[in-house]
């Protein structure tokens, strides 16, 4: 399969889901979801080309790394490891169980292990337990509290972040177990392996190598009811977000990572990158009554909470990504000044990147408006009391960055 057809199989998925909707409208058997176009123009026009690709050149990591080979490995699990966004919420944040967000605990945890010269191998990542992920992330996974019947005692149960440890476990475990069925070492050989003997190096090529070798991580299909997508969707969010990272901090290093097709790359979706899209009317979904931004996260969470929803959600997100880089484009071509010659290239917007722009911008702004919250008020209470976390079935490949959302026992949260 070339680049260009896999990327388009991709694209017309989206929009197969997108024009399901209409159909599943009259049975009101799931929230419709469409996507504004008049939002996105507006959109458009609200960043410059040079704030997006300066944001997206990404900053080096404080990490001296002895081969290069070691920071592609570092990169790969902390894609691999990049879920969690529905451990966020407010009532979990203000416990100060988590740092700013949940990759950046995660990011901890892989710092943690690179400066205690941990080999993040397959016979590691096989081994990994619940001990040694609270050690190294700095997730408590247990809570002290009252016993229901008896409150002056104390006893010990799973905390919030209990699911967020096991999940990490999971993973890398699965991850570990696999890599050792290929004959790998770790995940850095085999991406370099399955790139290698590539003509063309190409985003495509990485994004269908992880999806087939690790399909309960890297690859798993969001349901699609109604749609004609008989096999889910599979919208391959980590594999996109591990090529942005290898293709913008590796390339020099690697030429198999100078993606020849990144300008085709579509766009990925996260909980944070649906909120935005929300709040700013680019996605609307049925459910989103208006309101603040964490009126629309909160909305968010609840559609979320149903699988059948998440697909529909993040076709969206894919299909306004594209069109959103469409339109800058034509606004960067229409403010040229006269007689300037810049290229198409220069003037191109990659939908894979703004996706990234986008999610690391409105992460960042929430991560500081928890943070805020979290301040003690004049009387020395925190300023936002906690809030009861919802409740519902999730779907593995998007948890919720909803204001408190915390996943239901019984589900995957990748």
């Amino acid at each position: 399969m070339t680049p260009n057809s896999a990327f388009q199989n991709l694209r017309d998925t989206a929009t197969n889901i997108l024009s399901a909707q209409k159909d599943m409208q009259a049975s009101e058997r799931t929230s419709i979801v469409r996507v504004d176009h008049e939002a996105v123009g507006r959109l458009a026009a609200q960043f410059s080309l040079s704030e997006i690709r300066d944001k997206v050149a990404r900053v080096g990591l404080p990490l001296k790394f002895p081969r290069p080979l070691d920071e592609l490995n570092f990169h790969a699990m902390l894609s691999l490891l990049s879920f969690g966004g529905a451990y966020e919420g407010d009532s979990i944040s203000q416990s100060g169980l988590l740092r700013e967000s949940a990759r950046d605990t995660v990011l901890f945890g892989l710092i943690g292990l690179h400066l205690s010269k941990t080999d993040l191998r397959a016979g590691f990542l096989m081994t990994v337990t619940r001990s040694d992920v609270a050690s190294y992330f700095g997730i408590e996974p247990m809570e002290n509290v009252p016993h229901d019947s008896m409150p002056a005692i104390r006893v010990e149960r799973p905390g919030p972040l209990s699911r967020l440890v096991d999940e990490l476990v999971t993973s890398m475990n699965t991850v570990g177990a696999r890599l050792k069925e290929l004959g790998e070492p770790d995940l850095a050989h085999f991406i370099l392996a399955a790139m290698r003997g590539e003509e063309v190096p190409t985003v495509a090529r990485l994004v269908t190598a992880l999806d087939a070798a690790f399909p309960s991580t890297f690859g798993a299909p969001l349901p699609c009811p109604g749609s004609r997508t008989e096999t889910g969707f599979h919208c391959r969010k980590k594999s996109l977000m591990l090529a942005g990272e290898l293709y913008h901090r590796l390339r020099h290093s690697f030429a198999e990572f100078d993606f020849q097709d990144f300008s085709r790359a579509p766009g990925y979706a996260t909980p944070a990158l649906i909120t935005f899209l929300v709040s700013r009317g680019v996605l609307c979904p049925m459910e989103d009554d208006g309101g603040d931004e964490q009126a629309h996260a909160a909305a968010v969470a609840r559609l979320l909470e149903n699988p059948d929803n998440v697909a529909p959600l993040t076709a969206g997100t894919m299909v306004a990504m594209d069109e959103l880089a469409v339109r800058m484009a034509e606004a960067a071509t229409e403010g040229e000044v006269e007689g300037s010659h810049a290229s198409s290239t220069e003037k191109a917007v990659v939908p894979l990147d703004l996706s990234y722009f986008l999610d690391e911008m409105w992460s960042k702004q929430e991560s500081e408006r928890r943070r805020r919250q979290t301040e003690p008020a004049g009387n020395g209470e925190q300023s936002c009391a906690a809030t009861e976390p919802a409740t519902g079935p999730l779907h593995a490949e998007m948890a919720p960055a909803g204001p408190s959302f915390v996943p239901p026992r019984g589900q995957t949260v990748m």
